[in-house]
């Protein structure tokens, strides 16, 4: 049986209504509605002919991986345009040496590297690292030290002396001037990036396997 749409069932088409708000037939969601209208008025004594309703569904699963392939290229647009101050693409990236602002180790047994960028000249330090539940396990005091960046390596040990079980941890910096003022700074970690990942928020980077956002990158390197 075709499919019939009249107008007492949808309304006639308004031609003050915006734009904005007329809905695209293409859409899978319009196609479905019709389709469910298609079922539940159709005559009993002349239903759908199931190869009609096949055509029909076979469709609609082309218009649903449509719509998936849309979300796909808008993503990979996204990362073409997200290319950071060179305007390079994102997988540009790939194989490059980078620092990027993150306070996230991924401990896998070795040593981890990072460096504390302060903004100021501070008379006290401490260096905190913590699990992923927020327990300190290992604190460092670093004493004065001046405005800039100061690498840090932690042998993966906690405060007991034993090894940390893998997983992930943060960094903390708490810093202070000689009158005890907070001196704010930032956690820096450096790395090759080893792949480049699409999210639903943006593109990330991976360094051995820790993703960071691509807008923390603050130094390329080749």
């Amino acid at each position: 049986m075709p499919l019939e749409v009249t107008a007492p069932a949808y309304g006639a088409p308004n031609a003050n209504d915006p734009v904005g708000t007329r809905q695209d037939l293409g859409s899978k969601d319009i196609f479905l509605k019709l389709l469910i209208a298609q079922m539940q008025y159709q005559d009993p004594l002349d239903p759908t002919d199931s190869s009609q309703m096949s055509a029909q569904l076979a469709q609609f699963n082309m218009v649903e991986q449509q719509t998936e392939s849309n979300k796909l290229l808008e993503q990979l647009v996204a990362a073409q345009s997200a290319g950071g101050a060179s305007g390079d693409s994102a997988a540009s990236y790939l194989g490059k040496s980078v620092t990027v602002n993150q306070s996230l180790l991924n401990f896998s047994g070795s040593q981890e590297s990072f460096a504390i960028n302060l903004n100021g000249t501070t008379n006290q330090n401490y260096v905190i690292i913590s699990d992923s539940e927020g327990t300190p396990i290992r604190t460092y005091s670093l004493g004065p030290l001046p405005v800039g960046s100061h690498a840090i390596n932690w042998d993966g040990s906690t405060d007991a002396g034993v090894p940390a079980l893998h997983g992930n941890y943060y960094v903390d910096v708490i810093s202070t001037d000689t009158d005890g003022n907070s001196i704010s700074s930032t956690v820096q970690r450096s790395g090759v990036v080893d792949a480049v990942r699409i999210t639903a928020t943006g593109v990330q980077l991976m360094m051995g396997g820790t993703a960071t956002d691509i807008s923390d990158v603050t130094e390329i390197r080749l």
